[in-house]
Parts: structure tokens; sequence; C-alpha cells
């Protein structure tokens, strides 16, 4: 079969990862418990998204045809080690949705769908092996539908949604990622199980990693699936390895296959083994995935409402434990410059969402404290995805002056810049300002290493208050980022590697106590990640290490529309 066009997934060039066999692929192939090396086709991967695809495989309705002759005999005899391994899963899911409509996608024998009715979920399957349903429906009593989740029609939504074992099938993953957000009621869970090609076991095993099989059409690294996630506007909570209950007898069988010259040797010692000892265990190479559909709480009384112009602006605050600052933030911030005032609360134990939307603005709530990276990236994609032409980043916490709103996006509507920076050291006033002198001489060291490694001349790296353009946030993989601190960095290197045009903007510094609560070790912490951050880009800029960071982006952040109507 010839090479690919490009990746599926992010449109990026794709290079030969593994050349795979020619023999025709059967239904039986594609069974669950079939992990044997070799069997698959000649496997690319995406030199941007690091997706590794195998396209000789059949799309569509073939495709669903062999999955509908497919049984596996042998997936019923690790049955007890594949529920204590859904107890696991349902653990997980449970903290959020603890009860309700629950959807397996994919639930072969129905294993899990078993154990959740157990724990007083409503549960429902798709499963398109007819043998696989029919156990699942005769055996279990279990309601299992033989259908493709696009053709799935429910009458309401989920509270979860799995996706376990199952995205690596899909012959469009992202597709399969948007309809499970919409199937979620808001607030819901989509639950996702799948190989990380990127991992290190992954990378060490090479071409005898279990996961290249015949029946995977798609390996999605951990980077590239949180970018996808957080792109189609849902919130990720819990990022984990993934441990499997397994006899022992069964992780010494796929050891031997692919133990070489030692293979005898396991089987040997596999046979000795008592067949009810079992093992739970990480192989570090595949992650749950647990994120959310956003609840959008509307504030009764706007900040501000759709002002009818050609380029919408949407002012986005990052928030924790922020109760006490908001007030002022909004009397500050001139609502008639932007068309919405969206603040992100990242599950803060203070009143902060219940203040932010007293005082004006909509509110978002992380189900699970991610950090000031993570916040940035629910604040954008969603106002992204919501239609905002400009995007404006305004504190919380006070620290930068709201009512500079209108300056900050005035370039960007102009069509003057893609990105505008409000620097406190355009115009140095920031000791007479409240910066302690110690961040003051970080900052300018931080600065000139930076404006060094980057080749740029600006007059500060490390200032909260920044515009961007939704042209450029779609053009970088801001999903990929850090979820902490040094999410800003990053987003410089993306600037710089992207070549955006930049504006800065002189602004005021405030410090006090609400504002000021980055310690003298995390800032030492964050220092020395933003040195990483230039190690890293020089790098890729040699051409040595590829950096993740600096590639096409995959998620799309195309769909206003269906966004839109989730605020209505």
């Amino acid at each position: 079969m010839a090479a690919p066009a490009a990746c599926p997934i992010c449109d990026g060039q794709l290079s030969l990862l593994h050349a795979g066999t020619a023999r025709e692929l059967a239904a039986r192939s594609l069974s669950p418990t079939n992990h044997r090396t070799g069997e698959h086709g000649d496997l690319y991967r995406c030199r941007e998204c690091g997706t590794v695809h195998q396209p000789s495989l059949p799309r569509g309705p073939e495709l669903a045809d062999l999955y509908r002759a497919m049984h596996d005999d042998a997936y019923l005899e690790e049955e007890p080690g594949r529920r204590r391994t859904a107890q696991r899963l349902l653990d997980m899911i449970g903290r959020f949705s603890p009860a309700g409509r629950l959807l397996d996608v994919g639930c072969g024998h129905g294993l899990l769908l078993d154990v959740a009715r157990a724990r007083g979920y409503e549960v429902e399957g798709l499963e398109l092996s007819a043998a696989s349903a029919a156990y699942a429906r005769e055996v279990l009593g279990l309601t299992v539908h033989e259908r493709t989740l696009d053709e799935h029609e429910p009458e309401e939504g989920y509270a979860a949604i799995l996706l376990a074992d199952v995205l690596e099938h899909l012959d469009d993953p992202v597709g399969a990622i948007r309809r499970c957000h919409d199937l979620l009621r808001p607030g819901g869970v989509v639950c996702v199980v799948t190989p990380d090609p990127g991992s290190l076991t992954a990378r060490l095993a090479g071409s005898r990693w279990w996961a290249l099989l015949p029946a995977h059409t798609f390996l999605i690294p951990r980077r590239t699936l949180r970018e996808i996630l957080t792109g189609e506007g849902l919130l990720i909570s819990d990022d984990l390895a993934f441990v499997r209950s397994f006899s022992l007898r069964y992780w010494l069988e796929g050891l031997a296959q692919r133990g070489g010259s030692l293979a005898a040797a396991i089987r040997a010692l596999q046979r000795a083994i008592p067949r009810r000892l079992t093992l739970s265990l990480s192989l570090g190479d595949e992650r749950v995935l647990l994120a959310h559909r956003a609840e959008l709480l509307r504030s009764p009384h706007p900040l501000a409402s759709p002002r009818g112009r050609e380029r919408e602006v949407h002012a986005v605050l990052p928030a924790y434990e922020a109760a006490s600052t908001i007030p002022q933030v909004a009397e500050e911030m001139p609502g008639e410059a932007v068309d919405r005032a969206l603040l992100v609360d990242d599950a803060s134990s203070d009143q902060t969402t219940a203040v932010a939307l007293q005082h004006g603005f909509d509110v978002i709530t992380h189900p699970r404290n991610r950090g000031y990276g993570a916040n940035q990236k629910t604040c954008y994609s969603r106002s992204v995805l919501d239609g905002a032409d400009v995007v404006v980043m305004v504190h919380a916490d006070n620290q930068y002056d709201p009512a500079l709103v209108r300056e900050m996006v005035e370039p960007i509507e102009r069509g003057e810049a893609d990105v505008v920076i409000g620097s406190r050291l355009l115009e140095d006033e920031t000791i007479a300002g409240g910066m302690p002198r110690w961040k003051w001489l970080g900052n300018r060291a931080l600065t000139w290493v930076e404006n060094r490694a980057f080749r740029r001349r600006y007059s500060e790296y490390h200032t909260g208050y920044r515009a961007f353009s939704a042209e450029f946030l779609r053009s970088v993989p801001f999903g990929r980022n850090s979820d902490g601190f040094v999410f800003d960095q990053e987003m410089f290197a993306q600037i710089v590697a992207r070549g955006a045009r930049v504006v800065e903007l002189p602004i005021p510094t405030r410090y006090f106590l609400e504002a000021s609560s980055v310690s003298f070790s995390a800032s030492v912490e964050y220092g020395l990640r933003t040195l990483v951050v230039l190690a890293r880009y020089r790098l890729d800029e040699q051409r040595r290490l590829r950096w993740p960071l600096l590639r096409r982006p995959a998620a799309r952040l195309s769909s206003p529309a269906r966004s839109g109507a989730d605020r209505a």
C-alpha cells in the first residue's frame, strides 16, 4: 500500500515507523486477546503530533463488519482480573459521577457494565461483535446495542461514558471524543483508556511493543490526547497510569511472546505457577484520562454583552481563591470593551464561583484543582470554541489593571499584532509598585537569558497580562503545555517559533498580599523550569531533539456553532 499523504489527526507529515506484514486482515485478528507481534500492517508516525497510524486497515462499514464477525473465546478466562480492573475505573469515575446513566462504548462481554450495575448505575453498552453482545444480553441480562457510537441516539444524556480500550480501534478517534462530549450531560465525565506510543515503555520495546496490533488504527500520544480533549471543550481532571489485573500466567504469556530465546524458560515458569495467582500492574504505557463536559454558569447580571462588532472580544480570568479580589476587578473592568467575561475557577475552596456570578462573570469550575496553566487552557479553548476573535487574559487576583483591557486588545483588532503583552518593565516602576526586590532581580535575569535564547528583545516574559488573536491560538498546540506556571514560558516559545507579531504595552505594577502568594522556593522552581524550556527550544531549533510543543496542533478549535449552542 502506498504511504498516506498526511496524518489524519493533524495533517502533519508521516514517516514509516515499522514495516508490517502483507497478509489479509481477518476478524479473528481483531480479538482483544490477540497480542502476537508482527501481524500488523505498515505503521506510520506523524512528525507533528506523534500519532502512530495503520492506514492499511479498512474504514467505515468494512471495518465494522469485521468487528461484527469477531469473537474471542479466551476473553472470559481472565474474568476475575477484568472485573477488578473495572472496579478501579469505576472508583475513579464515582468520585465525580457516583450514579446515573452510564454508557460503555465497546463493552465487549459486558463485565464492566455488570459491575457498574451492581453499584447502582443505569447501564447501557455498545458492542459490534455479535458474539460478545449476545453474551452480555443473554448471560448477564444487560442492555447492549450492536451499533456504532455515531449511530447511537439516546433520549437523554449520560452521567458517564467509557472509552476503555476503544479509541485506538476507531477510524475517527477525534470524532468519537466529540460525539462523547455531545452525549454527556453538563458535568458528566468521559473515561478514556488508551495506549501511549510516546511512553518510555513503548520506546524501549520498539517493534515488540504489545500495542502494535493489527486491530489498532491510531495510537495517540498522551500529550496529543490531552490537547484533543481540551480542544473539544472537555475539562481534564485525572491523568493516571492504568493498572490492569490479570493472572500471573497471563502476564507471563505476554512476556514469553516477546522473550526471544528466553520464551521456553518463561513458559516453563508459567506452567509451574498456580492458575489463581493474580497480579495488578501498570507497565507505564497506558493512561486513564477523565475529562468532563463543562457546565457553564451564567451570571444573572452579566458584566459584558455582545457588542455586534466585526471582531468578538472575550475577557478570560483564571481564578483560584479569588473571592476577596473579584469585586474590585469587576468594578474596574470596562464591560463595554468586551463581548463576554468568563472566569474559570480552578476548584477554589472559598466562594470564588458565587462571588464571580454575583459580580457579572460567567463561570466554569474545574472539577479538580489543576494549576495555572490548565486554567489558561480552559480559558482559551472555551473562548475560541465559543466564537471569540480576540482573547484577553485578566487575573482575578487584581494584580493587573482591568481598566486596560481596551488598550490590550486594540493592536489585535487593528490587525497590527497576533499577541499583546502587558509589560511591567517597559517603563520600569516595579519596585515602587511593590514588587519584592528579589523578584525584580529574578525577572530581569531570566528576561536577559530568554532574550538571548529566543533572539528577541522583549522587556518582560513573566507578565500575566496577555491578549491573543484566535488565529494565533489555533496555530499552536497550547493544549500540550504544562499545567503549571511554566505554561507562560512555553507559550513564549510557541510565539517565537510561529513568528507571531508581538506588541508590548506598559502596564503598572500592583503587589499586595492576595496578588503575591508565590513563594521564593516556587519562584526558584519556576526559574529552573524556564531554563529547561529554553534548552528544549534551542535543541529543537538545532534539530537535535524535536519538541512536541513546537509542532503542528492536533486540536482544531473550530466548532463555535456547537459550543455556542452550549451557551444558550
